[in-house]
């Protein structure tokens, strides 16, 4: 308990934790997207653990499932979108280096959330040619390393690729892009000791995640009714965070965007 305390604000905070990332884990399992969700709540209550400690999980949980889907990973795929997460990563690291533990990352936050949103909800038809993989990855580089959520891009490339190709395929993706999101913050000292304890104390929930979310009853459910859960969780959640920023010109985008957005879903 006493180990916990050290790691975590509070003991009430830390079960909260290990719920937010079974679901995380268990929608990443299912339909290879999802773990970020878990951001939107921490960036409030423990803003240091973000991005650090969701990319350090991400890390595990998306090579774990890309292991026992190894057959089914699209491999030519990945060597594109890898270069392009390569890029955006990189892009992302003056940013993230500038603004974090700032309002200013806040804001950051909760605009490039506003902007996942919208792009999940809208309907596309994107085909997962080389040059829109390798744009997809460059989108979730720069937005995983800077606040741990860049799966929309890659969805909205692959949203009608088939699922079984397309979860093993993104998991990799996200694996070998988390880790190289990992050591660039280890690189300006985002991950430290502190970072590793407390994944090690969530590890439980990443495990339990793994195994509901492989689960075929599981994972047909969640296909079928977690987007828009995700989409309303994530949007809430972004305009929390921007509340909490100084009044800005962010308020004629966000009525625009408001707008916008319950027209989509």
């Amino acid at each position: 308990m006493l180990n916990i305390l050290s790691y975590f604000s509070s003991i009430e905070f830390y079960y909260f934790a290990l719920i937010l990332i079974v679901i995380g884990a268990i929608a990443q399992s299912a339909i290879g997207i999802g773990f970020g969700v878990p951001a939107c709540f921490l960036v409030l209550f423990e803003p240091s653990m973000v991005p650090s400690c969701i990319i350090l999980m991400g890390t595990f949980l998306a090579f774990s499932n890309a292991l026992l889907s190894l057959k089914d990973i699209i491999i030519m795929d990945l060597a594109y979108s890898f270069s392009g997460r390569v890029i955006g990563s990189l892009i992302s690291i003056p940013l993230i280096s500038l603004t974090i533990g700032t309002k200013s990352y806040l804001m950051i936050f909760g605009v490039l959330l506003l902007i996942t949103v919208f792009l999940s909800a809208k309907k596309w038809n994107v085909v997962a040619s080389k040059k829109n993989i390798t744009i997809a990855g460059a989108c979730s580089g720069f937005m995983g390393t800077l606040i741990g959520i860049g799966g929309p891009p890659m969805a909205i490339v692959y949203q009608n690729s088939s699922p079984k190709n397309v979860v093993a395929t993104l998991n990799m993706f996200f694996g070998i892009g988390a880790l190289f999101s990992v050591l660039l913050l280890i690189y300006i000292d985002l991950i430290n000791f502190r970072e590793v304890m407390r994944c090690l104390f969530l590890a439980p929930a990443l495990i339990i995640g793994i195994m509901l979310g492989r689960h075929n009853i599981v994972r047909n459910y969640v296909n079928k009714n977690l987007k828009k859960i995700v989409l309303i969780i994530c949007f809430i959640s972004a305009l929390i965070v921007l509340a909490v920023t100084p009044p800005n010109i962010l308020f004629f985008f966000l009525y625009n965007f408001i707008e916008k957005f319950f027209l989509s879903i």
